[in-house]
């Protein structure tokens, strides 16, 4: 595909109306077959770059595990958002305590609360982890990682490497009420709530999509986000994806097909978020050769 410079060079050069004598459809197809030979170039070596990096991270073989989160999982989702989220304010708390211990566990409940509620819109890498192969290998969730069988005898565990997780709103993007969590969720016995999540919503409110800062780079992050689009498109449960983010994430999420309709007027964590939609949710998502996670692929 020819770029918006390359069609305005051809403009300039070639005033509309004007017959040739000369066929020059083969150089067309030429310049064509060049541009997706670079193009393919690209990709291919963008994959060697991060199959690379995942080789230098592992010690030993990476086979994802991609599936819904469970309420298990909470400590480690908390242990990863953690991890990429270097500004406390965009973390999943957005209640502001005096202690770290309080954050950490307003944080924890707002993971038991959302992955109670609706884990079928969550979605995690995994990876199982041998310990005795492991080499001295170390990862923000491996002390909260579960074991892949009880009594496996290998003490395998399945460790999370990047997650998604997700509630429902009435919105078409994202509020600081959707943001919020019922605090009285346990005791409440199936009833609606005001905030947090809306079981007849028909929008996906994206909570976080967080990466290990030592895999960002290696492809986790477009992995992830492209199995829960086409997870949740499947599935029937939405209609559209809404996500806040900050402006430097834009650009990311355009790659998947997130429209930015503008600034938002959620304040959470202090405000200074982007709404993003992606609408309707059977849009294929962008192509974007060699692209990459960014170096904190996360959003709340």
């Amino acid at each position: 595909m020819a770029t918006a410079k390359q069609e305005k060079d051809a403009d300039l050069q070639t005033p509309r109306g004007v017959d040739h004598a000369v066929d020059e459809s083969d150089d067309a197809d030429g310049d064509f077959v060049n541009l997706q030979k670079t193009l393919s170039q690209k990709r291919r070596a963008a994959k060697e770059n991060s199959d690379g990096r995942l080789q230098r991270v592992f010690p030993f073989p990476f086979l994802p595990n991609i599936r819904p989160l469970t309420s298990s999982e909470s400590a480690s989702c908390v242990a990863l958002e953690n991890a990429a989220f270097p500004h406390p304010d965009h973390r999943a708390s957005p209640e502001k305590a005096s202690s770290p211990f309080n954050v950490l566990t307003d944080a924890s409940f707002q993971f038991d609360y959302r992955l109670a509620t609706c884990p079928e819109l969550s979605l995690g890498i995994f990876c199982t982890v041998i310990p005795a192969q492991a080499k001295g290998w170390d990862i923000e969730t491996l002390a909260t990682a579960k074991p892949v069988e009880t009594d496996r005898p290998d003490k395998a565990l399945s460790v999370l490497l990047a997650h998604i997780v997700s509630t429902r709103c009435h919105g078409d993007t994202v509020s600081d009420r959707d943001m919020d969590y019922p605090k009285d969720w346990r005791t409440r016995g199936g009833r609606a709530a005001e905030v947090g999540h809306q079981e007849a919503g028909r929008t996906v409110a994206l909570h976080s999509l967080a990466v290990s800062p030592k895999l960002q780079g290696c492809g986790l992050g477009k992995m992830i986000m492209k199995s829960y689009l086409q997870q949740m498109s499947n599935s029937g449960l939405a209609d559209r994806v809404a996500l806040i983010c900050q402006d430097y994430l834009v650009s990311y999420y355009e790659r998947f097909g997130f429209k930015h309709v503008g600034e938002s007027k959620a304040q959470f964590g202090g405000g200074g978020w982007h709404d993003m939609v992606r609408d309707p949710l059977s849009l294929h998502p962008v192509a974007h050769p060699a692209s990459q996670d960014p170096r904190r692929s996360v959003t709340h």
